[in-house]
């Protein structure tokens, strides 16, 4: 099973932080894109996802923490290095 990389997660969010600023050539994956794949992979449900949003006051350096808004469902994902993602379902409000 593939597992999001460190790399990738800064990139992630690093490209929240200056997305504003820069004009992509071509269509890149969106951080909602990323982390709602890695929830598919582990089993869960998330069709259209909505947004992803980074919990800074939540997250560590060995695991960033994101709320993921699908289409009637509500993540806190933490993305992990080299380790599957915690998934915790949230009911509204979370």
């Amino acid at each position: 099973m593939r597992f999001l990389s460190l790399s990738k997660l800064m990139t992630v969010a690093l490209a929240i932080q200056i997305g504003p600023l820069v004009s992509p050539a071509k269509a890149e994956e969106t951080p909602q894109e990323i982390v709602a794949a890695q929830v598919r992979k582990q089993g869960h449900k998330c069709e259209s996802p909505v947004s992803a949003v980074r919990d800074k006051n939540r997250s560590k350096p060995n695991g960033v923490v994101w709320t993921l808004t699908c289409a009637g469902t509500k993540y806190r994902v933490i993305l992990v290095p080299d380790q599957a993602a915690h998934i915790e379902p949230l009911v509204d409000g979370g």
